[in-house]
């Protein structure tokens, strides 16, 4: 079969959980005898060097890949495009007629367009499409509320000022956040009529509240829609996303960079803690921080934070004042893919201390394929896979003394940390997951056919 994998961006600039399990998916569907496309969104000036939908053909790991520029950046871009972007759309359907897919899989649809599924189901293709996060249901993908309230769908009381909280001082930010509720439903209203529709502000809202119909519209088109997670599924049936066509799923990992790792036997002391995902407010990396503060001077423990220090700059500030003066803590900056089976071989427990609903991060599987414990927060996604007190532990939500108290148990409860490690089950492997995923792909073309 040809496959066509869709994916907001992709390697080698970008290369977070979705664009990892995007290329794992394709390497393993082609060394089971398929042919895999990547067709990626990356976003445009002045983040980058691209124009708006300039295209850049290349390969990568031996997948060709077709990357297209989004659409212009910056508050005055459409919201609509999110869900209704024919540009972009009639440039997938010219990929597609150029590497002629069985069938098309997307794993993500931001920059691209929800409007790519029609576009392609024209062509007589069958979709798969993984919500790999909460992008349709959430325009800020996250489901964190400007307020900091986790939600569980959009509401034009909080979308717009959801948005806006992500432009740090700016004055559009400013605004949004003096703007009553009823404010926001006049906009709505006005949005409607041929005047709203030449203001870009009010006409913005009227796309924001458009958007989950949009999206729901166009997603729904799919012929199977997979989620990783319980919750996950549980999310996007609340949001009229999936009904009929969706299956639980759990992500497969590639294992070769843990396997032949040394498996780590360190009985405390030293309590060897690690992080390693993105330094940003949503990922929690504070938090940690702050629970490991709290831990007695004497009682010897070393913290390893792993990331990169420029993604967030201001918040990268704000975590080394935070560190500043325990040489206990380091920041050990980013490693290759490669490298992380070395990584996790040093640590005696990974902590994922999140502030948002994590569809399970790779690294969590990770860990477990090399044998280590993990501490997170107890949010749905995260505690469907770690079982507390069986092959790792949990805290409640922002609950930093809680997490300092965990940490301590590592440290000073006899044969804790190896009973985490011996709860650790099987891991599903990319191979795995790209055998079951090529079932569901015969079974679609055939039904096609």
């Amino acid at each position: 079969m040809r496959i066509l994998f869709t994916v907001h961006q992709f390697f080698p600039e970008h290369f977070a959980g979705t664009e990892v399990l995007t290329l794992g998916l394709a390497k393993a569907t082609k060394e089971r005898g398929h042919e895999p496309f990547v067709l990626a969104a990356k976003r445009s000036m002045p983040f980058s060097e691209m124009s708006p939908y300039e295209t850049e053909d290349y390969e990568y790991e031996g997948i060709p890949v077709r990357r297209v520029g989004r659409a212009k950046e910056g508050l005055a871009r459409p919201y609509r495009f999110d869900y209704d972007n024919p540009r972009m759309a009639g440039m997938a359907t010219e990929y597609a007629r150029e590497t002629s897919p069985d069938i098309v899989h997307a794993m993500h649809l931001q920059g691209l367009s929800a409007e790519v599924v029609p576009a392609l189901k024209k062509l007589g293709l069958p979709v798969v499409y993984t919500a790999t996060d909460f992008w349709s249901v959430c325009p800020v993908v996250d489901l964190m509320r400007h307020d900091g309230i986790m939600c569980r769908g959009p509401d034009i009381h909080h979308c717009p000022r959801c948005i806006m909280s992500r432009f740090q001082d700016s004055k559009a930010k400013k605004i949004m956040e003096a703007t009553p509720d009823f404010a926001l439903q006049t906009a709505s209203r006005l949005s409607k009529t041929s005047f709203g529709n030449k203001v870009l502000p009010i006409r913005q809202i009227g796309e924001i509240e458009s958007r989950p119909g949009g999206i729901r519209e166009r997603v729904n088109l799919a012929d199977k829609i997979i989620a990783p997670t319980r919750l996950t599924r549980e999310l996007l049936l609340e949001n009229g996303v999936g009904e009929g066509k969706i299956t639980l799923s759990r992500y497969g990992i590639d294992t070769s960079n843990v396997a032949d790792a040394p498996r780590n036997t360190n009985v405390p002391p030293p309590l060897r803690v690690g992080y390693i995902g993105t330094l940003g407010h949503h990922k929690g990396a504070d938090i940690l921080v702050k629970a490991f503060r709290r831990l007695p001077k004497s009682l010897d423990a070393t913290l390893a934070i792993h990331g990169n220090p420029e993604t967030f700059p201001r918040y990268m500030e704000d975590l080394k004042r935070l560190i500043a003066g325990d040489g206990r803590v380091r920041l050990a900056g980013t490693f290759p893919p490669a490298g992380i089976g070395a990584v996790l071989s040093n640590m005696d427990a990974l902590v994922v201390p999140s502030r948002w609903y994590e569809n399970t991060p790779l690294v969590v599987y990770s860990a477990f394929a090399a044998g280590t414990p993990v501490i997170a927060t107890d949010l749905g996604g995260l505690s469907e896979v770690i079982g507390h007190d069986e092959n790792g532990l949990l805290f409640p939500l922002e609950d930093d003394a809680e997490l300092a108290r965990q940490l301590r148990r590592l440290a000073e409860e006899p044969n804790l940390l190896q009973k985490l490690r011996g709860g650790i089950g099987h891991v599903k492997t990319i191979e795995e997951n790209a055998a079951e995923l090529e079932e569901l792909y015969e079974s679609l073309v055939r039904t096609d056919k």
